[in-house]
């Protein structure tokens, strides 16, 4: 079989040293001869380096590496383009300084690779990036501009709202600069995670197409369930083999932890390819994405006040945003559906055509799972170490129906949620409790339907079933009447398993926490 590339973007590594590699040339056709300057937003460790190597080598003419590929058997035309091509997040910007001084030295290298008989000393980016654009058209009839991760640097200052505003003034000018050079550039691509308002930074180049939720594109970046299926059949095979499961077992379990994310209205899931291939190459589905670094600036603005106070009732599936919403990113005024959708933490789940409304939700299990478990820490003033040790006592607890020690160990997480961001309404304990189960991996499910009412929340373990009531500033015994007077229980009946009746009620004022319950078990 093929290797792995876990942690390999190089298209020209890929092909030269057998790598399995996930066809995508069609689309990289389709961008070229369809049009001249693109801009992509994709999560982080979603195969967007990897797509601009491809374009790389595609238009710098390295014909060979595209053997057996779809491309090969086009009618692309090839041409050698004279290639500008430059990583932000190479470069340690720092402030507008670092800024200029890391890009006029790429500049430089490039000139000096292609031997242009140019005097770059001194100059500013604009002017360098001008002078090495018009030398490369001279010699090649073609230039191409591929930039990745453009808003590495400003992400990496929103801590410091100034500073961070001062590298995005600094970066308008150069994105203006190559606006200016639209005669003289032939194409032009650029990737980030964040999508700056087309009234802010890209302003300055305003003649890009945005395929972030083109569905023509949805798939460019990130693999389908075909391509899952095409490209991976031996990895899954082995898998289910020292598992000891069915192949069929194996995908559905891959496919709730991996696929999911959309990129558009109407489009069919995509898996997470960083995850993906992790999990294949260990056989197992755990988090990766999420362990190999949450983007610093998304955890600084959830953790301030001010965002607290809109997630704090936090349910994704309520979440509605229009394109522009979801397409724009600004230093300090990011609505919070565009911040977690840009990072991937949130994906479009439905499409509202009449009112042109995005619902966003979690795209799979493992961002639900990681994400969850984070935004208790954050609510909790605790780590996610502890959430994960709650989570996993009180899975125990509730398995020998301890129910004194689940409540214990509830009240002692949610003790330490500040009282201004406590809400005053069932469902914030209803979404919290339901956080902490989730963030084990139990099978729990909010607001079942049944025919004669909704369950705020039932607990699935291997031989026993909760059926949970939750109350705010009332009795236990009235969160247990209501189930019972209701019969919540009995659609779980027929299940043969252990049922428990759980009335909680959270009691909170601004000198008071507490957590009183009542329960029943049913024979």
């Amino acid at each position: 079989m093929q290797r792995l590339p876990l942690d390999l973007s190089t298209f020209s590594t890929l092909r030269k040293e057998n790598y399995l590699y996930v066809d995508k040339t069609q689309h990289a056709y389709n961008l070229i001869t369809k049009g001249r300057r693109y801009f992509l937003s994709r999560p982080r460790r979603f195969g967007k380096s990897l797509l601009l190597s491809m374009l790389k080598e595609l238009l710098v003419n390295n014909r060979q590496l595209f053997d057996n590929l779809w491309i090969a058997s086009s009618d692309y035309t090839w041409h050698e383009h004279g290639m500008i091509m430059l990583d932000f997040s190479r470069f340690g910007i720092q402030d507008a300084i670092s800024f200029d001084k890391a890009v006029c030295f790429a500049l430089q290298e490039i000139a000096n690779a292609y031997k242009l008989a140019v005097d770059l000393q001194g100059l500013s980016p604009e002017f360098t990036l001008h002078k090495v654009v018009q030398a490369l058209r001279n010699r090649f009839g073609k230039v191409a501009i591929l930039i990745d991760e453009y808003d590495n640097p400003i992400l990496h200052a929103m801590h410091d709202i100034p500073r961070a505003e001062e590298i995005r003034n600094t970066m308008y000018r150069f994105f203006a600069a190559i606006k200016g050079l639209d005669e003289y550039v032939d194409f032009a691509f650029i990737t980030g995670v964040s999508s700056f308002a087309k009234a802010g930074l890209f302003s300055g180049i305003n003649n890009l197409r945005i395929i972030t939720l083109d569905p023509l594109y949805a798939e460019i970046c990130g693999y389908s369930q075909e391509e899952v299926d095409h490209n991976f059949s031996d990895y899954i095979e082995q898998w289910a083999g020292k598992q000891r499961q069915a192949q069929e077992g194996v995908c559905k379990e891959i496919k709730k932890w991996y696929n999911g994310y959309s990129f558009g209205a109407g489009v069919s899931g995509i898996y997470n390819p960083f995850s993906l291939m992790h999990a294949l190459d260990k056989k197992q589905c755990d988090n990766f994405w999420f362990q190999t670094g949450t983007p610093k600036f998304l955890m600084i603005e959830l953790e301030k006040e001010y965002r607290q106070n809109e997630y704090r009732l936090f349910d994704p599936e309520t979440f509605r945003a229009s394109r522009d919403i979801l397409a724009s990113f600004d230093v300090g005024a990011t609505p919070l559906p565009a911040l977690m959708f840009q990072s991937g933490y949130l994906t479009i789940t439905e499409y509202d055509e009449a009112r042109q409304l995005y619902k966003l939700g979690y795209p799979n299990a493992e961002v639900q799972q990681s994400m969850q478990k984070y935004l208790v820490a954050v609510f909790a003033r605790t780590e996610i170490a502890t959430v994960e040790k709650v989570s996993s006592d009180l899975e125990q607890a509730l398995e020998h129906e301890n129910i004194e020690d689940a409540v214990a160990l509830l009240k002692r997480l949610f003790m330490h949620i500040p009282y201004q961001l406590h809400v005053k309404e069932e469902k914030f304990y209803h979404a919290l409790l339901h956080m902490v189960c989730n963030a084990y991996g139990m099978q729990i499910v909010s607001e079942q339907s049944i025919s004669h009412g909704r369950i705020d929340l039932v607990i699935a373990l291997p031989k026993l079933m909760y059926v949970i009531e939750i109350k705010f500033n009332d009795t236990p015994e009235n969160a247990l009447n209501q189930i019972e007077t209701m019969r919540y229980y009995e659609p779980f009946l027929k299940d043969n398993v252990r049922i428990m009746l759980l009335g909680l009620s959270f009691n909170r004022t601004e000198k008071h926490f507490d957590i009183t319950y009542a329960y029943r078990a049913l024979a």
